[in-house]
């Protein structure tokens, strides 16, 4: 990797259910961004991407008019090779994209986009970007030396960009929206990549059955910075001794900066960064729900043999991780900040913490479970108002917090089949322009706050035949 100084810039500031009776699909669950706001992406041409995207939309509750099944033809995209034209990119994954959230009248919920595995991982413009970095600009091909320079800044990136320079406060992506509006990007992510050099489905599978499980359970550890004198490493040594002074005191985390590799005393690690080509990650014990990466050349490369692959911390027990598609140089501003521990210790979801930690994400692909979220509080949201028979005329639904919640709710949001059809607690539904069987009813909470975790529960109810 060669080494490239640190670069300044200005800030410039994403199935249907029983007929009969009332059925509790997705049991109530407190994280930051919702499934209601992550749109997922199928590759139909892929099996893998077909049963990947199948278990994480089981696992997360993605509600079926958040699933965009597309289909890249083998002649653009073959499964083993990791690179698309910018073109084709447009052509078979945005505009089939956006014109499916448009149709499902989805689009002002959507905040995140996560692709099932089957896609490929770098888009050939010049230089090269990752495919969550083009999504993440909505297609929108930035200057080409603010890419190679890392002078591009994310609206989303929450610093630091010196050293001593603070860490703006963490946030959500609706709060993020609130702010930016029109101008606001499309965070990605993929869960993984299981092409060449990649890791297999199964093992894909089991990293995110992993990560779902770590949700809310507050795991204790260490978060360990192993440093060295490789560009690799030197490159982010300003940003560590901050952060571990911030996590200890802050959340009374167990932080380390050390030049030798962690050991058994200090497992597990609930989160873990170095500067390396290699790292022998299956020495490693990671907590569930755990960030690991090791900034080099070819993390995310997949058509390059050298180096540990973003893919492989997955296999070895991460929740989420990263790597570039192409040669970042040493540039500090292109790979996650040390500060990305500091997000998700305040609770917010790995895709969160991701984008607000990386000031130039062009050309860094995300892997991993972008909902998985190891810290924050767990309330309990239930509908009132559902019986077990069918429903004709007006239904009136009360979304009520269970005893004990430990914080605020202000904002209550209904969604009947996966759109928005109501903002107060209290919905009253004319189910007259209902179509005759099954629906699902979600009633979503929003706590106060600036990291806002939210609260879901759902439940079919069936409309029954006109009198």
């Amino acid at each position: 990797m060669p080494l490239n100084g640190r670069t300044s810039a200005s800030p410039k500031r994403l199935a249907r259910a029983a007929l009969a009776t009332a059925l509790v699909l997705a049991a109530a669950v407190v994280r930051a961004l919702g499934p209601h706001e992550v749109v997922l992406v199928v590759n139909d041409a892929s099996l893998d991407s077909i049963l990947l995207g199948q278990v994480y939309q089981r696992l997360r509750s993605i509600p079926p008019s958040n699933v965009v099944r597309v289909s890249i033809p083998t002649n653009v995209y073959d499964g083993v090779s990791t690179d698309i034209s910018p073109e084709d990119f447009a052509r078979h994954i945005w505009l089939p994209v956006t014109a499916a959230i448009a149709e499902a009248g989805i689009a002002p919920q959507v905040l995140a986009v996560a692709y099932s595995c089957g896609f490929p991982t770098r888009v050939t413009t010049t230089p090269p970007i990752s495919l969550t970095g083009l999504t993440f600009t909505r297609n929108r091909i930035p200057e080409g030396e603010s890419i190679t320079s890392g002078r591009y800044v994310s609206d989303l990136f929450a610093g630091p960009s010196s050293a001593g320079a603070a860490v703006e406060p963490s946030a959500t992506f609706d709060q993020m929206r609130n702010r930016l509006l029109e101008a606001m990007p499309l965070p990605a992510m993929m869960l993984a990549f299981t092409g060449e050099r990649g890791i297999a489905v199964s093992e894909a599978i089991a990293a995110l059955e992993r990560a779902a499980a770590s949700d809310h359970t507050s795991p204790s550890g260490t978060v360990f910075f192993a440093v060295n004198d490789d560009v690799r490493s030197t490159c982010r040594h300003w940003q560590y001794e901050g952060a571990a002074a911030a996590l200890r005191d802050r959340y009374g985390v167990r932080a380390v900066v050390s030049t030798n590799l962690p050991s058994a005393a200090d497992f597990p690690l609930i989160g873990f960064m170095t500067g390396s080509r290699t790292v022998a990650t299956d020495k490693l014990t990671l907590a569930p729900g755990a960030f690991a990466d090791n900034l080099t050349s070819f993390g995310a490369a997949f058509h390059q043999a050298a180096h540990t692959k973003a893919t492989t911390w997955l296999k070895d027990g991460a929740a989420f991780s990263a790597g570039t598609v192409d040669e970042p140089y040493a540039i500090w501003a292109k790979f996650p900040s040390a500060s990305i521990f500091l997000h998700s210790r305040a609770g917010c979801t790995s895709v969160e913490s991701f984008y607000q930690s990386v000031r130039c994400p062009l050309q860094l692909l995300m892997v991993g479970d972008p909902l998985a979220q190891p810290w924050g509080t767990r309330d309990r949201l239930t509908l009132q108002g559902l019986g077990t028979a069918p429903v004709t005329g007006r239904l009136s639904v009360k979304a009520v917090m269970a005893p004990g919640a430990k914080g605020h709710y202000s904002k209550f949001v209904f969604l009947l089949d996966g759109k928005v059809v109501g903002r107060t607690r209290t919905l009253e539904l004319d189910t007259g322009g209902l179509a005759e069987g099954a629906h699902a009813l979600r009633a979503v909470a929003y706590r106060t706050g600036m990291v806002r975790g939210q609260t879901y529960a759902e439940q079919t109810f069936a409309v029954g035949p006109r009198p």
